[in-house]
């Protein structure tokens, strides 16, 4: 088994943390056009949750995680059939 160098190692988890940054942005962006100031869901939040429901097997706990609402928000939405 080979072993790799330090340089090796933090280069590779330099290279990690440039992802995750790349993830958090584009997660935050998704949340900034999901909700509005007020922290409802906007009609693409709306939708969206909508597409989770219908076409994935995530859940609503997650949903509300990803999107930073209550699960309450999400049950509401997850019953609806919003302008799909």
């Amino acid at each position: 088994m080979e072993r790799k160098s330090a340089a090796e190692r933090l280069r590779r988890i330099r290279t990690d943390i440039k992802e995750l940054e790349r993830d958090l942005l584009l997660l935050e962006e998704l949340r900034a056009v999901a909700k509005s100031d007020g922290g409802r869901l906007t009609p693409f939040g709306r939708r969206l949750v909508g597409l989770f429901r219908e076409h994935t097997e995530v859940r609503q706990a997650y949903v509300g995680k990803l999107l930073e609402i209550s699960p309450g928000a999400v049950s509401m939405h997850y019953g609806k059939d919003d302008d799909m």
